[in-house]
């Protein structure tokens, strides 16, 4: 779990295994398409570059799962009277991009070495 300033606010967020499925859920987009269209956006200049629901869909999902009594997401957003996207999306990535990338190593498959034949 981490905590991300949003404006004024300290938010929780925390990324898990079960967050590409709850995303789906939410989204019924996938996550891992999503982010091929975060990492394109990475490099936008001005807010028109920008793919806002997505950028604050998993913003959401990940601030869900560190506390489950949020609202829907638009109400979420309503508490927030500055959201600095720019700011704010590097740092939501890295933890989901950890997140992810912890569970692929601890789940890859344990290659066994060859027996030796006498």
């Amino acid at each position: 779990m981490t905590k991300i300033k949003i404006g004024k606010e300290s938010v929780r967020f925390e990324a898990n295994a079960l967050f590409p499925v709850k995303y789906k859920q939410l989204t019924k987009r996938d996550i891992f398409k999503d982010l091929k269209v975060v990492e394109n956006m990475q490099h936008a200049k001005s807010f028109e570059d920008l793919n806002i629901d997505i950028l604050y869909d998993i913003v959401y999902v990940l601030a869900w799962f560190a506390d489950r009594t949020i609202p829907e997401r638009d109400e979420w957003l309503l508490q927030f009277d500055e959201f600095d996207v720019f700011e704010v999306m590097p740092q939501v990535v890295n933890l989901l991009v950890d997140s992810l990338n912890a569970g692929a190593k601890k789940n890859k498959p344990v290659k066994q070495g060859k027996k030796n034949k006498k």
